[in-house]
């Protein structure tokens, strides 16, 4: 197949910063896709999952974030037996292997021990250097992204989202809210969703998630965020409502504080400083503007890798400071306001005892303490600082946020999983 991407240089408004080439989506991929009746419309239904998260940046216009040189070494798997652990579902008790894999439609497990490797699994064509679909674990590297520049003084997160975006000063809501409460998701924002579907379509539009952008009004996500409607039942910063807009709106805030594209931020600061295997794509729209909340193609022992810092103390481990000591504290301590919120937000049915804090959820189930990223379709990384144990699984679930896959994959999967690891 011939090479089809071309590429278009980005100008950085900040003299000192190498910009990151904008590679156009993959035409020659799109057209063979079509074939088998994936689009630019669909790729990104839950139908498609199983072919199209592997790929998903080859759909959009996308950076690459480039690895540093210090890459962390996680050493040969010390072994484990997947299916000597035994899974719930509505037939019985099965082989762990049975209910990640057919029940769960996860493509692929890798399980880190304080930052070694315990044992990985992959399936559906899935190995430890293939890149997939983060979804929304892409909010929780926003966020990390955005806490080392607060922790510079760069951003103040208790500052008004306006001070650092004034073109938001119209919206209804983030008129009103705080970087800090938007990063909590607690804005205030009401989205009206688009006709069959869950989400306001003008959104995705902008970001050119799937083609060409039908709102020509529409230049930037800014301008949706501009247009986004307030809650009347509460006031800003009250309750926890999940809205990628929130994390979208981040992603601008770094961008305007560092005149930089969201993924030279993010490779400069995260990527090239964790210890990384391997390099990551970030999609964006034709403009360079990244999809912040659900953007994300990385591999599976990286994004492990990434949750291995913070619950190393927000170190790598070569002992370098990575994400800020203070803001891996402040996520496993919570506080009043986020935990009040969480009461208010639909997921406290499922584990009451739990918040969502820079973009991070803190999870107390069945006796485990620990930190999630979590994605639409079943992407979920978890860490357990008290015992090192981080569990990565990337999904391709057909459909997004299932009851019933949710509640197993937290209140059975992950406390199993945890608990025989741990021995």
């Amino acid at each position: 197949m011939k090479k089809s991407l071309m590429a278009l240089a980005i100008v950085s408004t900040s003299l000192n910063a190498t910009a990151l080439v904008l590679n156009k989506p993959d035409s020659d991929f799109i057209d063979s896709a079509s074939t088998v009746g994936v689009t630019l419309k669909n790729w990104d239904s839950g139908k498609s999952a199983k072919l199209t998260m592997k790929h998903a940046y080859r759909f959009t216009h996308h950076m690459e974030m480039v690895k540093g040189e210090y890459i962390h070494n996680v050493g040969n798997a010390s072994g484990f037996d997947l299916d000597s652990v035994k899974g719930v579902d509505v037939d019985g008790l099965l082989p762990m292997s049975v209910i990640l894999r057919d029940r769960l439609n996860q493509e692929s497990l890798v399980i880190l021990k304080n930052g070694q490797l315990v044992d990985e699994y992959y399936w559906s064509g899935m190995h430890k250097d293939q890149t997939h679909l983060q979804m929304s674990v892409t909010k929780s590297f926003t966020s990390m992204t955005l806490a080392t520049l607060a922790m510079e003084g760069k951003v103040d997160m208790n500052a008004a989202i306006t001070d650092y975006l004034p073109e938001l000063k119209s919206s209804p809501s983030y008129s009103k809210a705080t970087v800090q409460q938007v990063a909590d998701m607690r804005s205030g924002v009401l989205i009206q969703a688009t006709n069959g579907k869950s989400w306001d379509e003008r959104m995705t539009q902008v970001q050119e998630w799937n083609g060409t952008n039908n709102y020509p009004n529409l230049k930037s996500v800014l301008d949706f965020g501009k247009l986004v409607d307030v809650r009347t039942d509460i006031k800003s910063g009250e309750a926890y409502d999940y809205q990628c807009i929130n994390t979208e709106m981040l992603g601008m805030v770094i961008t305007r504080v560092t005149g930089q594209s969201l993924a030279k931020v993010m490779e400069e600061r995260i990527w090239k400083k964790v210890g990384f295997e391997n390099n990551a794509y970030l999609q964006t729209n034709s403009k360079g503007e990244a999809v912040a909340s659900g953007g994300l193609n990385a591999t599976t022992r990286d994004v492990a890798l990434m949750m291995d810092v913070l619950i190393n103390g927000g170190k790598n481990r070569k002992g370098e400071q990575v994400i800020p000591t203070e803001f891996v504290q402040n996520l496993l301590d919570g506080n009043e306001e986020v935990r009040a919120a969480w009461a208010q937000g639909k997921e406290s049915k499922l584990a009451p005892d739990a918040w969502y804090k820079d973009q991070i959820r803190t999870f107390k189930i069945d006796g485990h303490k620990f930190l999630a990223f979590v994605g639409i379709h079943g992407q979920v990384v978890i860490g357990e600082p008290s015992t090192g144990i981080v569990i990565a699984m990337n999904g391709a679930q057909y459909q997004m946020e299932s009851t019933r896959t949710v509640v197993m994959t937290f209140q059975h999967v992950i406390p199993t999983l945890l608990f025989a690891v741990e021995g």
